[in-house]
């Protein structure tokens, strides 16, 4: 579908125990990519099943791609916070998490996104993290799954929402 131009891609994807992690063209860590592996049950484990999907490069249909969202600056202040400052924080992560409403409205049929989720970070709770479900068909590997992602981190760079 998307993803099929040879233009080199700015984007580096790193396969790390079952997922895949996304870095910028400075090495930062941008996202992660959970493909979704439809496992049937067998005698091995999760893990080694997961890993020979990858390995030898399997289909799977579709995927979870986590990104930051926003950082709230509010939380796990040991002294009090300002009132003013936290209604200037409230607005400026309102007005972003309105950036990605509108994104995700006007781009979730070209990029195949079906869902999105809200969480916590679990490395920083005060940061909000978005989950974009993505229903395209997609091959495991490193290089596979750039070509089809790259426009997707491109677009939402351009939005400057990564």
């Amino acid at each position: 579908m998307f993803g099929s131009n040879n233009k080199k891609s700015r984007w580096n994807l790193e396969y790390e125990d079952t997922i895949y992690k996304i870095y910028d063209w400075n090495r930062n860590l941008a996202a992660y990519f959970y493909p979704n592996y439809e496992l049937v049950e067998t005698d091995e484990s999760e893990d080694e099943i997961i890993e020979k999907l990858n390995q030898t490069h399997q289909n799977v249909r579709g995927g979870n791609i986590l990104f930051p969202m926003i950082k709230l600056n509010l939380l796990d202040k040991e002294e009090g916070i300002d009132l003013g400052y936290t209604i200037a924080a409230l607005e400026q992560n309102l007005g972003r998490t309105k950036l990605w409403k509108e994104w995700l409205l006007r781009n979730s049929i070209k990029f195949a996104i079906t869902g999105n989720t809200v969480f916590t970070s679990r490395e920083d709770r005060d940061m909000l993290s978005i989950a974009l479900e993505i229903d395209l068909n997609i091959i495991l590997g490193e290089k596979q799954i750039l070509v089809v992602l790259t426009p997707l981190l491109d677009d939402l760079h351009e939005a400057s929402l990564l």
